[in-house]
């Protein structure tokens, strides 16, 4: 049942996206053209090389944003409209269709990224690319040859979890939000709104507070010797900031599932 789901997640998305993924490469194939009469001393090819460029970052950023929004969207009308009815007479557990949502919201996140790479490729093709191509593969050389191989790796490897495990925890953080606004008899969207705002307002004030703990301790020389040693031991540090990263990013996003799958699960509330 659950490869059914899939299937019926990714048509939706597939209907949903089929026109925007296009249009998008459109424009950075558009961008592209107008640059081949750059050299062209004309008002009207400068304006149409500047408008290009503006449509492709304006296109780019809107399909980006809406890869998020139509996932929220389509999580919210399934589970708690009146679709939700229907949803959970399915014979697949709530933590199923949990990961079901969020698998394919990433993958269209994922896809809609692509695309937007895609047609930043082709507008930047040419020199510009061809220069940025050069700037990254000599940072990427000094890089390697600074850490050497298994660093290198360990990096990459790091990073990548760090991006995944941000993206599936800013889901997850919305599922969360939009179930914690369906225990309110009235009001829901509103009530979603005001738990991610005082999500938002206390991991700003717990982030300032630790800050600020952290500076008063720095400057009476508490840290010296930590500090030191830090310095020292540069690339180690390097690696333990991206495994403590790592361990919140995971630790925030298993919380949100934990509050999204128990709700849903003690206190189920449609409209």
């Amino acid at each position: 049942m659950v490869k059914k789901l899939l299937k019926h997640e990714f048509i939706y998305y597939f209907r949903t996206f089929a026109l925007f993924l296009p249009i998008v490469l459109v424009i950075g194939v558009m961008a592209r053209v107008f640059r081949l009469f750059e050299n062209f001393d004309s008002v009207l090819v400068d304006i149409a090389i500047i408008s290009s460029a503006f449509m492709l970052v304006v296109s780019c950023f809107a399909l980006l944003m809406l890869s998020v929004v139509v996932a929220v969207v389509r999580f919210y009308k399934n589970m708690y409209s009146a679709e939700g009815y229907l949803t959970f007479t399915l014979p697949v557990n709530n933590a199923q269709h949990i990961f079901v949502k969020l698998l394919t919201a990433i993958c269209c996140q994922a896809i809609c990224l692509l695309t937007v790479i895609v047609a930043a490729l082709i507008a930047l093709s040419g020199e510009p690319l061809s220069d940025l191509a050069q700037i990254l593969s000599v940072g990427f050389a000094e890089f390697y040859e600074e850490l050497g191989m298994v660093n290198f790796i360990a990096f990459i490897f790091d990073i990548i979890v760090i991006i995944l495990l941000s993206v599936v925890g800013n889901m997850l953080l919305y599922y969360a939000c939009i179930t914690v606004g369906q225990t309110a008899k009235k009001n829901r969207i509103l009530m979603a709104v005001g738990a991610y705002f005082i999500y938002y307002v206390a991991t700003q004030v717990i982030s300032t507070v630790i800050v600020m703990i952290f500076t008063v301790l720095g400057m009476s020389g508490v840290f010296d010797g930590i500090v030191m040693w830090l310095d020292d031991h540069m690339i180690l540090t390097m690696h333990l900031t991206m495994g403590v990263s790592i361990v919140i990013y995971a630790a925030m996003a298993v919380a949100f599932w934990f509050v999204t799958q128990s709700i849903m699960t003690k206190k189920l509330n449609l409209e």
